[in-house]
Order: C-alpha cells, then structure tokens, then sequence
C-alpha cells in the first residue's frame, strides 16, 4: 500500500508574503489563472529570481505608468497588479533564465522598497467586489457571447477555449479569462484590473469586445 503523503499533498496558498518582489514591465499585465512566460536577462531581475526560487516563489508583475521614461530615479508601477507564483524557472546557458508565473489573483502595493537590486513592496490583497443582490448572471451570459462572437468573425475555431469558456460561471473568472485573451492595449488592460467592483469590470469588457466586434465588421 502506498504512503498516504505520496498520494495527496496539501499546500495552503491562502495567505501570501507581507512584502512581494515587484517586476515592473512597460508592457506587460499580469491577469490570475493565466500563465506568463518571461525572459530573464537583467542582473537584478536574475537575482529577483534567484531570491524567489529560494524562498516562496511569490512576486507581482507590475505594468510601469505612462511616461515612466521620463522619470528620475526608479520608475515606479501602477500600485495595483497581479500577483502570482513561479511554476517553472531554468537556467540557460548564457546564464539568462526562462521562467513562468502562474496569475493567482492581485495585489495593491501601499509601500516601496528599496533595499535590494530590485524594487520590493508591502502589499495587501485586492479581492473582487459585489454590490449585495447582483448576480451578474445575465450581463456575464452577454459578455461571454459576445467573445464567441468574436471568435467566430475572426474565424477562430479553438475548440479548448470554447469549452473552457462555456464552462466558467463566475463573472470575475469570466472577466480574467476573456481579458487575457484580447489583444488590448496593456493601459486597457490595466484599467480593468484595477478595478475593484465586478459589475465595473464586466460593463467595460463588455463595451470593449462591441468596439472590437464593430471593427471587425466595417
């Protein structure tokens, strides 16, 4: 009979780090339940990692404001971004790194840090908001099939992605899930993210997938 620790293992994901790395990017925004692939190629975003792999393997990809290049001294992100948690990481040899962050959900940064090569902050959770009594159901039904819609002018078929999509009911999975997969601009994107009541974010979606849809058709 097999050990019962090798055939079950629990790990409690439900409280993250008081302080998170911070990755700032010009160009890129984290979303939860999806998978980012970066490069890894900056001294101190190597020992960023280094740092993370050692401990939880938490960090925040944060999306720089605009006009960050105009700034003095360390740019500073939006205060408000994805979190999630390194799930594969290997070095190359040119001593680079590839690495893939797993979205979990998102953080608000309420103080900096600049101790390390890196840019650190302490951070709390930001958790989706719903007004008492709304739920969603049918404003969620629109936005998802006005993405279908979407695919279907673009002649998209994947199949995967409508199944998974059809079987998602909660209105903030549906929101992440459709997001990641618009090719917006990463302002937009971040617009949305930031946003903190659902109805808000499933309203703006929704009028962003009719602009796409009516430039698709003109």
């Amino acid at each position: 009979m097999a050990d019962e620790s090798e055939e079950f293992a629990y790990e409690d994901r439900s409280q993250i780090p008081a302080i998170l790395p911070i990755f700032p990017l010009p160009n890129v925004v984290l979303t939860p339940n999806t998978s980012l692939p970066l490069f890894i190629f900056e001294e101190r975003y190597k020992e960023m990692v280094q740092d993370c792999l050692a401990g939880d393997r938490y960090l925040s990809v944060a999306l720089l404001r605009k006009g960050w290049e105009q700034e003095t001294g360390t740019p500073r992100p939006y205060p408000v971004a994805g979190f999630g948690r390194i799930v594969h990481a290997s070095r190359l040899p040119n001593d680079c790194m590839d690495i893939v962050i797993q979205g979990m959900g998102r953080i608000r940064m309420v103080d900096f840090h600049d101790d390390r090569a890196y840019l650190r902050a302490t951070v709390e959770v930001v958790r989706p908001t719903y007004t008492p009594g709304q739920a969603l159901t049918a404003e969620s039904a629109i936005m998802k099939q006005r993405f279908l819609d979407l695919l279907d002018l673009q002649r998209v078929h994947a199949p995967e992605l409508r199944t998974t999509l059809r079987l998602l009911a909660s209105p903030i999975d549906l929101v992440f899930f459709i997001l990641a997969r618009l090719p917006l601009d990463p302002y937009i994107k971040q617009e949305i993210v930031q946003m903190s009541a659902v109805a808000d974010q499933v309203e703006r979606l929704i009028q962003l997938l009719d602009m796409s849809r009516g430039a698709q058709l003109n």
